[in-house]
């Protein structure tokens, strides 16, 4: 019984540390970025449950994007078309969505019972369900945002622009773009 009890507490502490860790979707989606001109969204969940150890990469197109961890989310913005979403353990899932320009597709990510391993599942969600998980997930994405940090609104008003901003020429955005985001080295 006493070596049962230490497994048991074994397996809690092992899979306690496999849960995604972050601010939450509900801090940081204010500062996602706008969505560009002829971009769509995908956003991807795992709500925690069975195989918390397993967390496959999820492609897109046979990129890596992210990796399906429980109680985590991320996101990528894509130009609008047509997309395969994969994972793999011992089989691969391939989930064939399409993303709208100027709109978000939502994918839960889930581990099934497996033979050696879990198996993914990928299930394209409507927004009414995905909403329902996402406020207590963490964000794993590689995009950094700022938890509390009010959405960038497009500006009118070319006065009210920066200098630098008039100037820094459109394209897509490098680390050095990304670099004013990130918190300050320790």
């Amino acid at each position: 019984m006493q070596i049962f009890r230490l497994l048991v507490i074994a397996a809690a502490i092992f899979l306690t540390g496999c849960a995604a860790t972050g601010p939450r979707y509900a801090e940081v989606e204010a500062s996602f970025p706008t969505l560009r001109s002829g971009y769509g969204r995908l956003i991807i969940y795992r709500s925690g449950g069975l195989g918390a150890a397993v967390q496959p990469d999820i492609k897109l197109n046979g990129e890596i994007i992210g990796k399906s961890q429980p109680n985590g989310f991320f996101f990528v913005d894509r130009a609008a078309g047509k997309y395969t979403v994969s994972a793999r353990t011992e089989v691969e899932t391939v989930l064939d969505t399409e993303l709208v320009e100027g709109r978000t597709t939502y994918v839960q990510s889930s581990i099934t019972i497996g033979l050696f391993v879990g198996h993914p599942r990928l299930t394209l969600q409507s927004e009414n369900a995905a909403v329902q998980h996402l406020p207590r997930l963490a964000y794993t994405g590689g995009i950094p945002v700022a938890p509390r940090t009010p959405r960038a609104k497009a500006v009118n008003n070319t006065a009210a622009v920066s200098a630098d901003e008039r100037n820094r020429p459109s394209g897509p955005v490098t680390l050095d773009d990304l670099s004013g985001l990130l918190p300050p080295a320790r």
